[in-house]
């Protein structure tokens, strides 16, 4: 008989997943949620079809052999197609109830349920508490009105629970259950190109961000940091697991500075022997606190930098300058670790006069790797209301789309225009004796083959006369070398 506490978290495939990746991460936000249904007393079950790139027949054998009653899937704006057939073939094959959460799910509810007609539930926000809830509601049969965050479908019409009543105190928040992936973390499939050993890790420090990019997909503003001695605790055991390589996948891990020195000192102290890599804003590093991160281990800083223009970042609401952005990739260079920077082009105000003082800029800095990405208005954002009001909002987030939705702007007749100026700008940058050298060198040097394979991949696509306009990896808007 079905065990009724069963319960499948499914991690979908990336849209690139018949493509050379860049990094293969494990889903934390599952790992999370898979802990507090343990807790719960919950049989849980983690589905990995991305590490395992898995084909839709093995995935739905997976389902079929668990037969839960439960599956929760994260639903992300760009893998809205393929959630929708993982939650038809989740019904077909084991008849079970279909929870979504994530990103596209907390900021339109209502609608993930009308697009994903197969799905049973939407759980808003941070869903630590109120999954394990609704599982038990559904054990006993109780009314599911009063469960913060919840939206169901009673009667044909689609109902929403309790609001959600706030954070999660992040210091009750059980760790993630990585021995559900053991056998992912076992065969290496979880890495990074710029990495040679595997597998890698992942660790978060942090919820929320403080600050209000009007691009950003991220609704917490609630900011919270963990005890820098739980955080350190963490990473002693990943790595008495072996390994040795770690993301701290935090929105800004820099945002509260002591406590970021006070675990930089604690690694020391336990002499961790770890490399890790963090995210940062720009006008927050200084010298002190670079110098004290790569001692404690860290090899690369990812900046949003977004832009070389200052009118566009201040449109963005960035709060930081292009001066700040370039002093903080000199420092992080100057003390000896890579620096990552994520640009955006196509924001609205965009001109192919700003796009080249972009570029410029870029190649003027010459930072370690470069994402460049055509602007992406998710749902709810900022940037996609103002457009959506202002009739420039061209497409929307459905699972039927050709296409990701795009801003039209005065100069730009279709998305692909757009594409084509990232496509066009990764070959001015990149297409240099500086990262042609830098990357060459560093595959053999490292005898990272895995490097030399994607730099391999991306100098094929950037040299292309178009660009397929159809291609997974490029409307997913894949960045080269992370």
């Amino acid at each position: 008989m079905k065990n009724k506490m069963d319960v499948l978290l499914i991690n979908p495939r990336s849209t690139y997943v018949h493509e050379i990746p860049q990094k293969v991460y494990p889903p934390l936000n599952l790992l999370y949620l898979a802990s507090a249904l343990r807790a719960y007393g919950a049989s849980t079950t983690l589905l990995d079809a991305n590490a395992f790139q898995m084909e839709d027949f093995q995935i739905a054998q997976a389902i079929k052999s668990t037969h839960p009653f439960l599956v929760g899937i994260g639903l992300y704006s760009e893998v809205l197609r393929q959630v929708r057939e993982l939650a038809e073939m989740a019904k077909s094959m084991a008849s079970c109830r279909v929870v979504l959460g994530g990103p596209h799910a907390s900021a339109v509810p209502e609608k993930s349920l009308e697009c994903i007609p197969d799905a049973d539930f939407v759980l808003q926000g941070e869903a630590e508490k109120s999954l394990p809830m609704l599982l038990d509601h559904l054990k006993q049969g109780q009314p599911l009105s009063q469960i913060p965050g919840l939206y169901y479908r009673e009667r044909g019409h689609i109902q929403q629970g309790s609001p959600v009543t706030g954070p999660l105190d992040i210091h009750a928040i059980q760790p993630p259950a990585r021995d559900l992936l053991a056998k992912a973390y076992e065969e290496g499939r979880y890495f990074t190109i710029m990495v040679r050993s595997r597998p890698v890790d992942t660790l978060i420090s942090s919820r929320g961000c403080p600050f209000s990019c009007r691009f950003c997909y991220n609704s917490s503003r609630n900011y919270r940091g963990r005890n820098p001695e739980a955080v350190v605790q963490e990473l002693r055991a990943i790595r008495d697991r072996g390994i040795r390589n770690v993301e701290i996948v935090d929105d800004h891990f820099t945002t509260d500075r002591g406590r970021a020195m006070r675990i930089f000192d604690l690694i020391l102290r336990e002499r961790l022997g770890i490399s890790f890599r963090i995210k940062s804003r720009v006008n927050v590093v200084d010298e002190e606190l670079l110098r004290k991160a790569k001692a404690a281990g860290a090899y690369q800083v990812s900046y949003g930098t977004e832009s070389g223009c200052q009118r566009i970042l201040d449109s963005m609401n960035k709060g930081i300058t292009v001066s700040q952005i370039a002093q903080a990739i000199d420092l992080t260079r100057r003390c000896g670790m890579d620096s990552h920077t994520s640009w955006i082009l196509g924001y609205p105000g965009e001109t192919p006069d700003t796009i080249e003082e972009t570029v410029r800029f870029i190649v003027k800095m010459k930072p370690t790797t470069v994402n460049l990405a055509v602007l992406r208005p998710y749902p709810e954002t900022e940037v996609y209301l103002q457009s959506k009001e202002e009739g420039t909002l061209r497409g929307d987030w459905n699972p039927n789309a050709q296409e990701m939705p795009w801003i039209q702007l005065p100069w730009v007749r279709s998305r692909a225009d757009l594409e084509r100026k990232v496509s066009q700008a990764q070959r001015h940058i990149y297409l240099r004796p500086h990262y042609l050298i830098q990357y060459g060198f560093r595959s053999i040097r490292n005898a990272n083959w895995s490097l030399l394979q994607y730099a391999c991949q991306e100098f094929r696509r950037s040299i292309a006369e178009k660009l397929p306009l159809t291609s997974p990896a490029r409307s997913k808007g894949t960045p080269p070398l992370p």
